[in-house]
């Protein structure tokens, strides 16, 4: 239980309750575990549950109307999702994947409406919580509609780096989740070959580098690149 409640205080909808106010929802977390790959919702599918991730990756997206997969974000340790599950007794807004083996704790939305009714004061940061995912995504439309692909690609690495980076002692960020020049294309709605001529540009100029099947990028770099654009 003490793992658990470490684990809850990490994520942004529990870190400011009290051990008093965290408790029952402690008491109907479920843990489930995930293979590499294997689906944990599919798109349209009525919305039962809301997870945690407790270890491994998980990859939300969608199938745009040629079939394209078109990665929405990438949840890791401590996140929450879907995040509309909160509001909306109807179906899953996307598919969920694990990336790897997962580890993932899952709260029946019913039973978390029943929590909720007796810790009203809880529904003030879930409002919170929703405010700044609306406001990510206008950031996202923003970027889209008003950016070109060599921008979008930077302000996503630039991105990626605050939710996934890890700063290294020479200087360099870790991106701790792996992707692949498709996973990046996917986020962004572009292609593999977009993505592929601005990394190797990028790795030249000495502002990303692959070890491994790992990125590391230095952020101040990217940053200046996109304010000289």
């Amino acid at each position: 239980m003490e793992q658990l409640k470490t684990l809850a205080k990490n994520v942004t909808l529990f870190k400011d309750l009290s051990d008093e106010e965290l408790k029952p929802f402690l008491n109907i977390m479920r843990r489930r575990e995930f293979l590499d790959k294997q689906m944990i919702f599919m798109h349209d599918t009525p919305i039962t549950d809301i997870y945690i991730v407790a270890s491994g990756n998980v990859k939300v997206f969608r199938n745009d109307l040629s079939g394209k997969e078109q990665i929405i974000c990438v949840k890791q340790l401590g996140d929450l999702f879907p995040n509309v599950g909160f509001f909306r007794k109807e179906n899953y807004p996307a598919h969920s994947q694990a990336m790897e083996e997962t580890v993932l704790y899952a709260i029946s939305l019913r039973e978390f409406e029943e929590v909720l009714l007796v810790n009203p004061h809880i529904s003030i940061k879930l409002f919170r919580l929703l405010g700044d995912l609306i406001i990510d995504s206008q950031q996202r439309l923003e970027e889209m509609a008003l950016r070109n692909t060599n921008d979008r690609i930077l302000l996503l690495l630039l991105r990626l780096s605050e939710s996934h980076g890890t700063r290294q002692p020479d200087g360099w960020l870790k991106l701790n989740t792996k992707f692949t020049n498709s996973d990046l294309a996917n986020m962004i709605g572009t292609t593999r070959e977009s993505v592929n001529r601005m990394i190797s540009r990028l790795r030249k100029e000495d502002k990303v580098k692959i070890v491994e099947g790992d990125y590391y990028i230095i952020p101040d770099k990217i940053q200046n690149e996109i304010a000289e654009a």
